[in-house]
């Protein structure tokens, strides 16, 4: 007698391998619950750590089972985990090190920082205008607030731009004071990055997701936007966040995703005022793949009307978020936003009419249904080829098209001048109306480089077919990418210098196509025809995605004045040295009001590190000025100014108070940034006599004068 012995069973996971494994998701889902919470304190003008930390710590445990990760835990998902987790810690510390110190307004970084500090001390984002209005119309041409950045709103002063994202950076504060701040969009980044594998491991596998997440690491664009206080990493996470849970949602039958999903998406617009575009994508994206889902119809029409309800009551809020603390910011830009809003409540209600004809008796699910059944296999083919068609196809405009804005509007008149002068500096023919629209691809080739870029435009038609053919779960990640990534592709509406211009394409563009890229490497891949041949073939294509984006990192042109060069935005610490220099003119400036003349670039940075009322001068104030401030204010102003020539010196032009060299990077029309100039700020400060002319301020020990 002879007898059998079963094989043995794989042992069960560990509690710490269940743990690694859900980590990267559970990362995302406690940022979120963070952004939201600070998003909605923020709005509701009750931002504090105990109302902001509670409401989060609320979130995430009412959400903890709902979105939990169902996927099968095993040592190699495990390990992968471990890797992206090792590996994101690793590139927060190294950023963190290098982080900007962007605390002056020369673009959206600084108000948004600014901002970000001003929340860690203070419920909203409002300042106090503390008599500067008064002051300020002594004189014509002084102001108690600057041009667009910061705003005059009856007796306040509102930053521009929507305030999650300095909410969200304020938490940063209160861990680590100014350091937490300027670091916590690293971190910001960081969870995008997690993000990103969270949702590659999803079709990809747990070890292969980690070269679309390591691309996104290594890119310069995801760096840089990291370091400094730009929104996009933010909003990077929500749409890729939003992509991932309505995709589980649909995939999984889960109708609590779903919700998570359609707030997430549309609380995009509670950082960006263009949020709607991302919204809409991904309320299109969902509303297919429920359409091609075999689930109960009952069930795929409540997940439907739930997720685009959810989606557009955030949305609605995050502009009535932007109307109430960012008025003029809006009215501004009013033209933009009612158009990306009509167009996104005129898509919801095309959607939800369709989907409201999902029952018994009409079916008008079946429309796509029947039409994925008529094209078959060889329609799948031609819906591919026409959607990397279309991205091949704008991929080539700068073959045959150049684009060019107006000349007429105020807008277009400053455009102009500033491409002008990127131009010049270039020693590019001058030609100020050019957009550089046609260029947009080309914009992402500097980060990606073409390799990828060809991936990805194969990978999107594969997903293209994919959708079609067999998993309609696949229109969650076409729509919520392509619908902002194509209107952006066509007109990104933007000064074009890099790295700015590459922000319109980061939050979900960048993370798309290094997603499509990988997903195109591997369908190359498994067309060789062995299995030992597909294997060298997965590894050879996911080296090649990984490793892609760090080549952009050095530029080696033999003959050049500068041969070998560095992307800066890597390499240097943006605008090092700004700290120190504010740091020091607040402490020459005391307890005093500030009259700051000459130079609007410091109105915001004076106003929230000092925490002190500021006036403008855009022209001399004479004498009397100086002395009518004084009464207004109930105590002699103190001056601070790089333009001591305006001014009546006690005992002469004293020596300046403070001297400060401030680091910033290059702005390039054709490419990365590989140079930076070293700006030297030298600083003239006294207090004003009662006959108006200036007494030097004695400098602190504390100073050094050379910063």
């Amino acid at each position: 007698m002879t007898t059998t012995t079963a094989p043995h069973a794989p042992a069960p996971p560990t509690r710490a391998q269940s743990a690694l494994v859900a980590m990267p998701e559970r990362a995302v889902q406690v940022l979120v619950a963070i952004a939201l919470a600070a998003g909605a304190t923020v709005s509701l003008g009750v931002h504090y750590w105990w109302t902001v930390l509670p409401l989060a710590a609320i979130l995430v445990a009412s959400t903890w089972t709902a979105l939990a990760h169902r996927t099968a835990v095993t040592v190699t998902a495990a390990r992968a985990a471990a890797i992206a987790v090792g590996g994101t810690i690793a590139w927060c510390i190294a950023n963190i090190i290098m982080a900007a110190e962007y605390l002056i307004v020369v673009r959206d970084p600084g108000f948004l920082t600014l901002s970000g500090l001003w929340l860690a001390r203070h419920p909203s984002t409002d300042i106090p205008t503390l008599g500067s209005v008064e002051a300020a119309a002594t004189q014509l041409n002084m102001l108690p607030d600057a041009a667009q950045a910061w705003n005059l709103y009856g007796d306040v002063i509102q930053p521009q731009g929507a305030k999650m994202l300095p909410a969200t950076l304020s938490v940063g504060g209160w861990l680590a004071g100014e350091t937490g701040v300027l670091a916590a969009n690293v971190v910001i980044g960081g969870v995008g990055i997690l993000a990103v594998y969270a949702l590659a491991r999803r079709f990809l596998g747990p070890y292969a997701a980690l070269a679309p997440a390591g691309a996104i690491a290594l890119t310069v664009s995801h760096i840089g936007l990291s370091r400094a206080g730009y929104t996009e990493p933010l909003t990077l996470v929500l749409v890729v966040a939003g992509v991932l849970w309505a995709w589980r949602g649909v995939k999984e039958r889960r109708l609590w995703l779903l919700l998570a999903a359609g707030i997430t998406s549309g609380a995009t617009t509670f950082i960006r005022i263009d949020g709607a575009s991302f919204a809409v994508g991904a309320l299109a994206g969902v509303i297919i793949a429920l359409a091609l889902s075999d689930a109960p119809r009952s069930w795929r029409v409540r997940a439907g009307f739930a997720f685009a309800a959810t989606q557009a009551i955030a949305l609605v809020l995050g502009y009535v978020s932007l109307w109430r603390w960012a008025n003029e910011y809006l009215v501004r830009l009013e033209g933009q936003a009612i158009a990306l809003v009509s167009v996104y409540f005129a898509a919801a209600l095309i959607l939800g009419i369709w989907m409201a004809t999902w029952g018994p008796r009409l079916r008008g699910d079946r429309v796509l249904t029947s039409l994925r059944s008529v094209l078959g296999r060889r329609g799948a083919i031609g819906i591919g080829i026409a959607v990397s068609g279309l991205l091949a196809l704008l991929a080539s405009r700068p073959l045959w098209m150049i684009a060019r804005r107006g000349t007429v509007k105020s807008n277009e008149i400053f455009a102009n001048g500033v491409v002008e002068s990127f131009q010049r500096s270039a020693g590019l023919p001058i030609d100020g109306t050019r957009t550089y629209a046609e260029s947009t691809m080309t914009w992402m080739s500097y980060y990606l480089t073409w390799v990828l870029v060809a991936l990805a435009i194969l990978g999107f038609g594969v997903a293209a077919y994919r959708m079609v053919r067999r998993d309609g779960t696949w229109a969650v990640f076409l729509g919520a990418i392509l619908a902002p990534t194509l209107l952006y592709l066509w007109n990104p509406s933007i000064i074009p210098d890099q790295i700015w211009a590459i922000r319109r394409f980061e939050p979900a563009a960048m993370p798309g196509f290094v997603l499509a890229a990988a997903v195109g490497a591997w369908w190359l891949a498994g067309r060789l025809r062995t299995a030992s041949a597909r294997a060298t073939g997965r590894k050879v294509a996911a080296v090649v995605v990984l490793l892609a984006p760090l080549t952009a990192w050095v530029s080696i042109k033999p003959g050049e004045a500068l041969p070998i060069s560095s992307a800066t935005n890597v390499t240097t610490r943006e605008m090092l040295g700004a700290r120190d220099q504010l740091n020091d003119l607040c402490e020459v400036a005391g307890d005093r009001p500030i009259v700051l003349a000459g130079t609007s670039s410091h109105f915001g940075s004076l106003r929230v590190m000092c925490d002190q009322p500021v006036v403008l001068a855009l022209v001399e104030p004479t004498p009397d000025t100086l002395v009518a401030m004084t009464e207004e204010w109930g105590q002699a102003p103190v001056v601070l100014t790089r333009n001591p020539d305006w001014f009546t010196w006690t005992d002469g032009v004293p020596a300046p108070a403070v001297d400060s060299t401030v680091r910033t990077a290059s702005y390039t029309l054709q490419n990365i940034p590989r140079t930076y100039s070293d700006r030297q700020y030298t600083w003239y400060a006294g207090i004003v006599g009662t006959d108006g002319s200036l007494d030097a301020v004695p400098v602190p020990e504390s100073v050094s004068g050379d910063s």
